[in-house]
């Protein structure tokens, strides 16, 4: 029996600071007694596999760390720090903490959430001898994902645990749940589920449908479909990326990429990520193409930075402002290329704004109440309201006057 104990003691966990803050006990993760489902996602001798993180094997609150710069509870006691939970020190092993959380306040359960800390007890079937803890980074209905390190073992990891696994933790404690983060913006991101590859903007998602554009095959960070559907569907208004295969350059307004002709009206070059052209021609085709949308989304304001005329976007097309009064007041609009204006619907790379609105779309004339349905890009009383924008009434007074082109995203009623 205790030649067992002593194998069982040498495969255990990290191990933390004792109570008395006096000495670091070396432990491993205990090796599975017969095959398991849980998956190793990455495990290296180092702490790249939680750098990610901003983790840089420096203690935290006390806790010790190995020569690798690794420990299950001063790795956790980093995440915690970083989500602002006030100092946790002398929590002892992994095997104590959920029981010293619980005298100190905190709630205790068998409910994994994203941000919350998986507790592994003595005697449990990953750390038997000095328990182990781990930070929950992913949630879903099969699975969960967890990063760690280990003290003993000098190693970091990033592993997921089907919900039913053996080593399922014993308990989550919830110190200070956070909702996830995906990782920095241009980072390419892979959904174990599907294998559907994307590339951040911000934190948006928009899709890679080949590597070659990108010089051959990127680093990906797997995630979930769950996580992936807490990310924003599309870029945050005035992003600016780049089409990979033709170098062009676009800006995110309502959602929708409006070409680049000239950085001069931007002051200058702006930082862009680069994602692949296609995912911009085939915007808001279905799927995974919306997570950009192929026009701007209607009543969005809009202002070209060369003429400075605003604008509001309905039916896709971009419909003149006289007089921010007329629409309710200033409204903070994206500034776009005069040209991705003034070419609208001309071809290609102009085609994220239409000339004219599509047809069937309803507008109100503002500051009144007449409503207006285009057809053939002509304004026609009628007395549908359903789904209308709110457009200068100017603009409809004054449709298809060639005396500025600005007028003429609305032609004249024959």
């Amino acid at each position: 029996m205790r030649r067992h104990l002593r194998r069982a003691a040498a495969r255990l966990a990290a191990l933390a600071l004792t109570a008395s803050a006096a000495m670091a006990v070396t432990a491993t993760v205990a090796a599975p007694a017969h095959a398991d489902t849980m998956v190793r996602e990455c495990k290296a001798t180092n702490i790249s596999c939680i750098a990610f993180s901003g983790y840089a094997g420096k203690s935290v609150w006390g806790y010790p760390v190995s020569a690798s710069g690794n420990n299950c509870v001063n790795y956790v006691a980093y995440r915690l720090s970083r989500n602002g939970v006030a100092q946790q020190s002398a929590m002892g092993n992994g095997g104590s903490w959920a029981a010293n959380a619980t005298k100190r306040g905190f709630k205790v359960d068998k409910t994994a959430t994203v941000g919350s800390v998986a507790q592994w007890g003595y005697g449990s079937a990953y750390a038997p001898g000095y328990g182990h803890v781990g930070y929950v980074e992913e949630v879903t209905s099969a699975y969960i994902v967890i990063s760690d390190s280990s003290y003993g073992g000098g190693y970091s990891s990033r592993w997921r645990v089907p919900r039913g696994d053996r080593n399922w933790p014993t308990n989550f404690i919830h110190f200070k749940d956070q909702a996830y983060k995906p990782p920095p913006s241009g980072s390419f991101i892979k959904v174990r589920e599907t294998s559907q590859v994307f590339r951040l903007v911000g934190k948006a998602p928009v899709f890679a449908s080949t590597w070659t554009a990108f010089g051959g095959t990127q680093p990906t960070y797997l995630i979930s479909s769950t996580s992936l559907a807490t990310l924003p569907m599309r870029p945050a208004e005035g992003t600016f990326i780049k089409g990979a295969q033709r170098k062009e350059a676009y800006r995110i307004a309502g959602g929708a990429p409006v070409i680049v002709t000239s950085w001069t009206v931007f002051g200058g070059t702006k930082p862009t990520v680069v994602v692949d052209q296609t995912a911009i021609d085939r915007a808001g085709t279905g799927g995974v193409w919306n997570h950009l949308n192929a026009v701007p989304a209607d009543g969005t304001f809009i202002k070209t930075g060369q003429r400075q005329e605003p604008y509001r976007i309905s039916g896709g097309a971009p419909i003149p402002i006289s007089s921010w009064a007329n629409v309710g007041g200033y409204k903070t609009p994206v500034y776009v290329d005069q040209l991705a204006v003034d070419k609208a619907g001309s071809g290609v790379k102009f085609n994220h704004l239409r000339f004219h609105p599509k047809d069937g779309t309803v507008i109100t004339a503002l500051p009144g109440i007449a409503s207006y349905k285009v057809t053939a890009g002509m304004p026609v009383r009628t007395t549908t309201t359903s789904s209308a924008v709110g457009v200068d009434q100017v603009a409809i007074e004054k449709a298809g006057d060639t005396s500025a082109i600005r007028w003429t995203h609305l032609a004249k009623a024959s």
